[in-house]
């Protein structure tokens, strides 16, 4: 065996082994994350839904100024500091990131409070919303100081812990609270905004006991580690990709909130749900790769990095496909589950189902830029699809409602994942994607010729 080869070989074998882990933890996303869309859906209708989703998605574009990316940029850290060996930076480096992010999602949500009449009266012309949006604003520091312990927990290697905080354990807290509300007929928009800040408070606890445990092993110091990043230079590259990410899931609702009706607003919401089942895929498999891209990187394992890229798409493909098929097939039935009414979004989530499975052709791949420090060009990349996104939404949803907002988010998905993975190319040498198509075409090959 060729021992130079060897380690990359071995450390390809384990990512795809813990993106395989990753992934089955990341399923409880499904009972949970769609248990809270089809309580709000079920138990609202489709006006009332509407309206919680512009609430909603108004909170969720807004939070991200709460984090400017810091939470990715101290996964990306830690898992450079542990991978060489800089043990002291670590304790430094978390608690520096939290002081930012708590700062400036006080400031995030003091806006909020104080522009929800003028917005909610002058932007959105729905005045009675100016209420839920200042309620809103309970949820965005208990949401980002769960993230940046989330991001901590990713780049010391806690995986699943880290997707818990991420992603699945707020909406499962949710669940259960929603209950006795429903029993009682006490289920409203008010109702569940409050509770969704309740659950993302019980988050945040949780993922700082779980940092507090796995961070025990490494050193105090008295004060900041020489290495120690500057975390809002840092964060703000970082943050061209979140914002890109969050305007992607909350613009369409937002700008439909603005041009369309409720309506429209609660089938392009439900559709882009479903339809957000492939961005849970992807994530799934991302947030194992990231701080191993990160890792690979500064080690200079540019075959190791390509390997790794490639299994994660190769992953997602795999996975995707059939349920993007299903999207593609079958999507008035996959609404009508939801409740009456909801069929009407068929062509929307048919249109969000393939910019879906172009993302998961190119997995991970803006990520990779930020991991391997390529911010330059992520920026760049992100700035283009962000253009996209809102020239379409502006463009498109007067004219085609849900539908039109579909076209634009697909569009902007499917630029943000090809360019990122052709400055992946460019940048780096890799490609992945090709990787994944030799791997195939070398399986398939003895069967079409009848070898062994």
């Amino acid at each position: 065996m060729n021992k130079a080869a060897s380690p990359s070989a071995a450390h390809g074998g384990s990512i795809l082994r813990g993106a395989l882990a990753s992934l089955g933890v990341r399923l409880l996303d499904l009972p949970s994350r769609y248990g809270f869309h089809l309580l709000i859906a079920a138990s609202l209708g489709v006006i009332e839904s509407g309206r919680f989703y512009i609430v909603f998605s108004t909170v969720v574009a807004l939070s991200g100024f709460g984090r400017l990316g810091i939470d990715r940029a101290l996964t990306r850290q830690l898992a450079v500091d542990t991978a060489s060996g800089r043990d002291s930076a670590v304790r430094p480096a978390i608690w520096s990131a939290q002081r930012l992010v708590l700062l400036a999602s006080t400031g995030a949500s003091v806006i909020l409070v104080a522009g929800a009449t003028p917005f909610a009266r002058f932007v959105l012309h729905k005045p009675d919303l100016a209420l839920p949006l200042m309620l809103s604003a309970l949820t965005i520091l208990p949401q980002n100081i769960g993230t940046t312990l989330a991001g901590a927990l990713a780049g010391l290697h806690r995986i699943a812990y880290s997707q818990m905080i991420y992603s699945w354990l707020w909406p499962a807290i949710f669940c259960v609270g929603a209950i006795p509300l429903m029993v009682v007929g006490q289920f409203s928009v008010i109702n569940a905004l409050v509770l969704i800040a309740t659950s993302f408070a019980l988050t945040a606890v949780i993922g700082l006991v779980l940092l507090r445990h796995f961070a025990a092993p490494f050193p105090h110091t008295g004060a900041t580690a020489p290495e120690n990043p500057h975390f809002l230079a840092h964060g703000l590259s970082f943050f061209t990709l979140e914002l890109t990410q969050l305007l992607i899931t909350s613009a369409p609702s937002i700008a439909l909130g603005i041009a369309a009706s409720a309506q429209a607003t609660g089938l392009f919401a439900l559709a882009w749900r479903i339809a957000l089942v492939i961005t849970l895929l992807i994530s799934g498999v991302t947030g194992m790769t990231a701080p191993k891209f990160a890792a690979l990187h500064a080690k200079g394992d540019l075959h190791g990095l390509n390997r790794s890229a490639a299994q994660a798409i190769g992953l997602v493909l795999c996975l995707a496909l059939p349920v993007t098929g299903c999207m593609l097939l079958f999507p008035g039935y996959m609404l009508s589950v939801f409740g009456h009414g909801y069929s009407q979004g068929a062509a929307t989530l048919r249109i969000l189902a393939i910019g879906q499975l172009v993302a998961a052709c190119f997995t991970g791949m803006p990520e990779l830029l930020g991991m391997t420090a390529h911010m330059a060009a992520l920026r760049k990349i992100n700035a283009l699809s962000l253009a996209v996104l809102l020239v379409g939404l502006a463009v498109l949803v007067p004219m085609a409602g849900s539908v039109g907002a579909a076209i634009a988010t697909s569009l902007a998905i499917a630029l943000n994942a090809a360019a990122a993975a052709w400055a992946a190319h460019r940048l780096l040498g890799i490609i992945p994607l090709a990787t994944v198509w030799h791997g195939l075409r070398a399986r398939l090959q003895p069967a079409r010729t009848g070898g062994p």
